[in-house]
């Protein structure tokens, strides 16, 4: 089951916290992740309301980049299921499940050609973040 979709917003780290504002007062809604990923030289947040959530992903250019290909995160309750789907629909894993901060993720190319990451996390947290 899809429990939330994610838009991304890549930044520079000093923008972090007037973007996380400024989506809090867009949507209406409330900062439901922040955590540090040091192996990728990246902070994230995340922003989540009844229509919209937004990941922002936050660093230096250079440590962006290999992000910003991955057009959507889209968080489930397990990743395995929706892996046979995904490849029942013509879809390509571009990665293994592999840990991250916040639980275990793998991306996927669409059969239209969009990149889009697969999170599960411990505990119910929000969004993670791969390239």
């Amino acid at each position: 089951m899809i429990l939330e979709t994610f838009a991304r917003v890549f930044v520079e780290e000093d923008a972090l916290e007037t973007t996380v504002a400024f989506y809090i007062g867009l949507t209406s809604g409330r900062q439901t992740m922040r955590f540090s990923y040091p192996e990728a030289g990246l902070e994230m947040a995340a922003v989540s309301s009844d229509k919209l959530s937004v990941l922002i992903i936050a660093g230096p250019p250079e440590r962006r980049a290999p992000f910003e290909a991955t057009r959507l995160t889209i968080k489930v309750d397990r990743l395995e299921p929706h892996m046979d789907e995904l490849a029942k629909a013509g879809c390509q894993q571009l990665e293994p499940i592999q840990k991250m901060p916040r639980g275990r993720k793998t991306r996927f190319r669409h059969a239209d050609g969009m990149v889009v990451e697969y999170v599960e996390h411990e505990g119910g947290g929000a969004a993670g973040s791969s390239p």
